[in-house]
């Protein structure tokens, strides 16, 4: 179906309109008009206060709105135009101007001049294309905020990504030396995929990371950043954290993989992680993630478990555990 089809048929319903101006003479002429044609069901607004009331209660799919309303940044229905995107807004502008009106940047879809309002179906011509082009121009920042949020995201566990990760990182530690604040990364590895994968096949190994996915992400600040950066690895990074909260945040991840290993997850292949931490200052992105797995690696057993070393000593790169 093309998008002219599909746009006609969107807006087979009847389409609710909402005529709000300051110039009585000019809302009747426009209700006459547009109450010619059966597939738009008009309201007027007396008021703007009643308009903005109209708005917050009712649901429109088309506004008409009289610039003297529109420019009142105090009024509420102006507000609620700006705020809500969803609604198709026409400017009904008391002037012509030559170049093109400065409110269609401002969320405005299409201006129409009062003084060449035409006949019923030119108007009603203007509305319903006005309420299309915003249809598909909403459609289209949906697409590209998914497409955004898919670029950014690591499908199997809907954690972000590892591009997105050391992007952060990188800002962060920049940030961090700006400031002198810590930074603490916590670098987490899930124990016996490979095995998991040859035995169980990898179906069970993408429900092994989901999971320990799913622990990490229960453990975690809102003001944390967590990602899957390998296929069983995990980076989290505590900004302004130190290394004392690094190991706790650490510490509170393997309680909960614990916890959901032996309630939850009781019939299932276990999960467990071994984790690494780092803390710096005034270290660049790949020294402290360097440190954060080489502590990961420090720690491995033939079973994994959180192992906590004191600090490292260090005055030129970051402490690690």
């Amino acid at each position: 179906m093309s998008s002219k089809a599909t746009a006609v048929a969107e807006r087979r319903r009847t389409l609710r309109v909402l005529i709000a101006d300051t110039f009585p003479d000019d809302v009747r002429r426009i209700r006459e008009l547009l109450g010619e044609r059966g597939e738009l069901l008009v309201t007027l607004a007396r008021t703007p206060a009643e308009a903005g009331q109209l708005l917050a209660g009712g649901a429109f799919d088309v506004v008409l709105v009289g610039d003297s309303v529109w420019n009142d940044q105090e009024a509420p229905i102006a507000r609620h135009l700006r705020e809500h995107r969803d609604i198709t807004v026409i400017l009904l502008a008391g002037d012509d101007p030559r170049e093109p009106h400065p409110a269609l940047k401002l969320g405005v879809h299409d201006v129409v001049n009062k003084s060449r309002l035409g006949d019923a179906d030119q108007l009603s011509a203007r509305v319903l294309a006005a309420y299309d082009e915003s249809r598909s121009l909403r459609r289209r920042d949906t697409m590209v905020r998914w497409l955004e949020r898919e670029a950014r995201t690591d499908h199997l566990t809907g954690l972000y990504n590892r591009r997105v990760f050391d992007e952060r990182l990188r800002d962060i530690c920049d940030a961090a030396r700006r400031s002198n604040a810590a930074t603490t990364l916590i670098i987490a590895d899930l124990a016996d995929t490979r095995t998991v994968n040859e035995s169980h096949g990898h179906e069970v190994g993408d429900d092994m990371i989901r999971r320990a996915a799913q622990g990490v992400a229960r453990c975690v600040r809102g003001t944390d950043f967590a990602a899957r950066i390998a296929g069983d690895d995990f980076g989290i990074i505590l900004e302004g954290a130190d290394l004392e909260l690094g190991k706790l945040v650490a510490r509170r991840i393997a309680q909960e993989l614990e916890r959901l290993n032996a309630n939850e997850w009781c019939h299932l292949i276990p999960v467990t992680l071994t984790f690494g931490v780092a803390t710096g200052r005034h270290c660049e992105p790949a020294e402290l993630f360097a440190a954060a797995e080489q502590a990961m690696t420090n720690n491995k057993t033939n079973r994994p478990v959180v192992t906590m070393l004191w600090p490292r000593i260090d005055s030129d790169g970051p402490s690690v555990a």
